[in-house]
């Protein structure tokens, strides 16, 4: 029997006396890609940290392949897990290589020198972010944007069967969001990893993503396919913004465009709307 990478129940965390996340479920299956959307202050964050080990919930429990993060070893869990955060790496003196290079450190060791097979996957991984031509330069010489690519890159090259990934496309420019989405896709379709990711872009998220759920309040307001999830009330009881949802006619999926914000316009998220 097969266990889902990625399970919350009833999970409960609170930075002191406010809940962050309250009652949270989440299944997330193997090779699904997965996008958590919400608004700032949603708690998405906080629930890729739980699942990452760096917080633990005050109730109710998270697990990574079927068991909590804290009962793997360090290395073992950087086997099974990458992460993405938010920031781009800081001005590391390295190159690009380099830096994509320490994500096969799980899997030889503090002192064990590279092999055949971690340069195989570290070129994989430039290759898939279109940084071959960037592998000479040093970290400190990249744009934000393409320290952020290398970022994915360190990721990818890590092997791991899940990905957490926080926001990696803030500052990215639209081929390269575009392109990131596909490579995320690519890595669930043909090597069966499983991502959850946490972002606000909302049509590239309809287009790409086989889940959505919706966070507001520190509780999942809605989960499903993205026509069920992505929807003018949802995003209105969520975000307090009208939006006209129809559908992309190259691909069908949803598509979200903002109305214009005048009097009257918008509501503050979680307040219900007079009709």
């Amino acid at each position: 029997m097969s266990v889902d990478p990625l399970t919350a129940n009833n999970l409960t965390f609170r930075y002191g006396d406010r809940d962050v996340l309250a009652g949270v479920d989440l299944r997330v299956g193997e090779g699904e890609v997965a996008v958590l959307l919400g608004p700032n202050g949603a708690g998405k964050s906080t629930l890729l940290k739980i699942f990452s080990g760096l917080l633990h919930p005050h109730a109710g429990e998270a697990n990574v392949l079927g068991l909590a993060p804290s009962a793997y070893g360090r290395r073992e869990m950087a086997r099974i897990l990458s992460v993405v955060g938010q920031d781009p790496p800081l001005d590391f003196p390295m190159s690009v290589e380099e830096y994509v290079m320490l994500g096969r450190f799980p899997h030889h060791g503090f002192f064990g020198q590279a092999t055949a097979g971690d340069r195989q996957e570290v070129d994989r991984a430039l290759s898939m972010t279109s940084l071959h031509e960037l592998r000479a330069r040093g970290l400190g010489e990249l744009s934000a944007g393409e320290r952020q690519r290398a970022a994915v890159a360190r990721a990818i090259a890590q092997g791991a069967r899940v990905m957490l990934l926080d926001e990696p496309t803030a500052f990215l420019d639209i081929y390269h969001r575009v392109a990131f989405f596909e490579i995320v896709t690519r890595l669930a379709g043909t090597f069966g990893v499983t991502a959850l990711i946490a972002s606000h872009d909302l049509s590239l998220c309809a287009e790409y993503g086989e889940r959505i759920v919706l966070v507001a309040g520190g509780k999942v307001q809605a989960a499903g396919r993205p026509e069920e999830v992505i929807t003018e009330e949802h995003i209105l009881a969520a975000f307090g913004v009208r939006v006209v949802c129809d559908r992309n006619p190259a691909t069908g999926t949803v598509r979200v465009t903002p109305v214009r914000r005048e009097a009257g316009n918008t509501i503050r998220p979680g307040e219900r709307e007079d009709r």
